[in-house]
């Protein structure tokens, strides 16, 4: 979550400046760090998915009265929070975009 909130936080900075100062530069550093982003979450989901794998057989080993579907679903569910804020910082960095498009066609 580290690196996505690192690289969220640098993908808006970067829509944002895009948004006022529309430049083709600006713009395919916005849509790398949106690359880089978008990698990140795949990574931290992924990652979070195999640490419930892992962890979920001994967790219901130590608490019998939870059952292994109960487990898993809570993991999963768990799990996708770097998606949930992923998403969001893409789409805000998304609307950024739109912006600065609306901006340049304005100035041409």
């Amino acid at each position: 979550m580290w690196f996505l909130l690192a690289f969220g936080a640098l993908l808006l900075i970067a829509g944002a400046r895009y948004a006022l100062r529309p430049d083709p530069a600006r713009l395919r550093l916005t849509l790398a760090l949106g690359a880089a982003t978008l990698f990140t979450i795949l990574t931290a989901v992924s990652t979070a998915l195999a640490t419930v794998g892992h962890q979920v057989p001994n967790y219901v080993a130590r608490h019998p009265e939870v059952t292994l579907a109960t487990a898993v679903l809570q993991g999963v569910a768990e799990s996708l929070s770097p998606a949930i804020l992923g998403s969001t910082v893409l789409t805000l960095a998304a609307l950024f975009i739109a912006l600065g498009f609306h901006r340049e066609s304005l100035e041409a």
